[in-house]
């Protein structure tokens, strides 16, 4: 559920109550939003406890998906146990011998980390299960998610080889991230920010942009983007009252066109980037809509 489902699943209980009626001299052939104004205190505390509730929904569906693929790790052969037998390849190593396993012996637990390049993975059947897809990625020291290096990814293919069960085929995808390009409306309110989307309190010039990139670098590795997530992100920031999504579009290698996303959508490389280019937000103040 949105947060907008949350908060109406609320008001519409509020005003149909015959005590709250009473009190507020409320019309019963009128909704909430008709009957309260946006800056009410009633407004603010439903909002600000769908915004919770939102929040906590997402926290239990991570959960979720977090324990699955604990268990779905500990199978052998299954997708998630090729995610994570990737993310156990230790670049400059040696397996064992006729095993799937290192022998660290003799290293701290700082070296072997330093090994492990391999930081996100996440292995995909294609529809035909005719092969088994494999994304991987590595960051750098800021946390910025990037492709294995020519050298690393020649190491990793030849461990795939030696863990990868007799008849399976692979395949590994370590591309660049796939590009996104957004054009939103902001309808902000003008006692917060700017025309330019700027904090009038001088904290951040760019509050709407780094919201749009935390939202995207935060995403879970190969994890499903979706235009309400993100629409959602945007309308908890303070000083955004609306954000409308008017093109949403990626592309994955530099030499290929845009193409709308409907709704949703996984990144080819498994995450996404988006350049100054492609970020157009168009700042209209809430009281033109008054």
């Amino acid at each position: 559920m949105t947060i907008a489902e949350f908060k109406k699943l609320m008001t519409d209980s509020f005003i149909g109550d015959d005590t709250v009626k009473q009190l507020y001299s409320l019309s019963p052939d009128l909704t909430f939003e008709d009957q309260f104004s946006t800056v009410s205190l009633e407004n603010i505390i439903f909002y600000d406890v769908a915004a919770a509730m939102f929040v906590m929904q997402q926290l239990f569906e991570q959960f979720k998906i977090d324990v699955s693929d604990i268990l779905n790790s500990q199978t052998p052969g299954t997708a998630n146990w090729y995610a994570y037998m990737a993310q156990r390849f230790q670049f400059g190593m040696e397996l064992v011998p006729e095993t799937d396993y290192y022998d660290n012996t003799g290293l701290t637990d700082s070296q072997i980390s330093a090994m492990k390049v391999v930081h996100f993975a996440a292995a995909v059947e294609a529809r035909d299960k005719s092969i088994l897809y494999i994304k991987i990625a590595t960051d750098d020291a800021s946390g910025v998610r990037q492709p294995l290096s020519p050298a690393q990814l020649t190491a990793f293919k030849a461990y795939l080889n030696q863990v990868q069960y007799a008849g399976v085929r692979t395949s590994v995808i370590n591309d660049p991230p796939d590009d996104m390009r957004l054009e939103i409306d902001i309808y902000y309110d003008p006692m917060v920010l700017d025309e330019k989307g700027q904090r009038l309190d001088g904290t951040s010039d760019t509050p709407v942009q780094g919201a749009i990139r935390t939202f995207l670098k935060n995403l879970p590795f190969n994890g499903t983007y979706t235009n309400q997530r993100l629409v959602d992100t945007l309308q908890v920031l303070d000083g955004v009252v609306i954000a409308e999504i008017k093109s949403a579009s990626s592309r994955f290698g530099a030499f290929t066109e845009f193409t709308e996303i409907n709704a949703r959508e996984i990144a080819h490389a498994g995450y996404y980037r988006i350049l100054d280019e492609n970020l157009i937000l168009n700042f209209i103040s809430n009281e033109e809509l008054l």
